[in-house]
């Protein structure tokens, strides 16, 4: 003879009637039946680069990427790095060129001399050979290459020129 048990509710003495079972384990519950106890991966969908979808966030990183480097960028700090650039001691002094030539070589960076018709940016290797050439020659000739030197641009090419003959021979 088997027994048939009924739950009864303790407050009322009626039986209870179950929705569920106990061991429910359904959707929405939170509990995992895998039994490995891992959480099982959702698997991504790959975007294919060929499709429409693709080209639509492709266009979505990019205009993200520009923003960020726009963000980055401070329209400040661009300026001041511009005036910076065109700001040079010597063009505000009246200098003698043979002096700015000697803080080329010294600060080893290119810059500009001025000349009666203009200005023009001269590099470290000019420079230097320019001074060692100038500090070589004799009394009269180191008095023409300064007064070419601080002449026209032209005086100063033929100058240099000619320095850098003697040079390399």
């Amino acid at each position: 003879m088997t027994v048939k048990w009924t739950e009864v509710s303790a407050y009322s003495g009626q039986p209870v009637d179950e929705d569920a079972p106990t061991n429910f384990a359904g959707a929405g519950s939170g509990v995992d039946m895998n039994p490995t106890g891992m959480k099982k991966r959702k698997k991504r969908a790959l975007i294919d680069a060929r499709t429409k979808s693709y080209r639509e966030h492709k266009t979505k990183l990019e205009a993200a990427r520009l923003r960020r480097l726009e963000s980055r960028k401070s329209k400040m700090v661009e300026t001041v790095k511009e005036s910076i650039a065109d700001f040079n001691r010597e063009s505000l002094l009246t200098e003698d060129n043979v002096d700015v030539l000697k803080s080329i070589v010294k600060s080893k960076s290119a810059k500009p001399l001025k000349f009666t018709d203009g200005s023009m940016k001269i590099d470290l290797t000019t420079a230097s050979v320019m001074i060692q050439v100038l500090g070589k020659v004799n009394k009269d000739n180191q008095a023409k290459l300064t007064r070419m030197i601080n002449g026209k641009k032209g005086q100063f090419m033929a100058a240099a020129s000619a320095v850098m003959k003697m040079v390399n021979k």
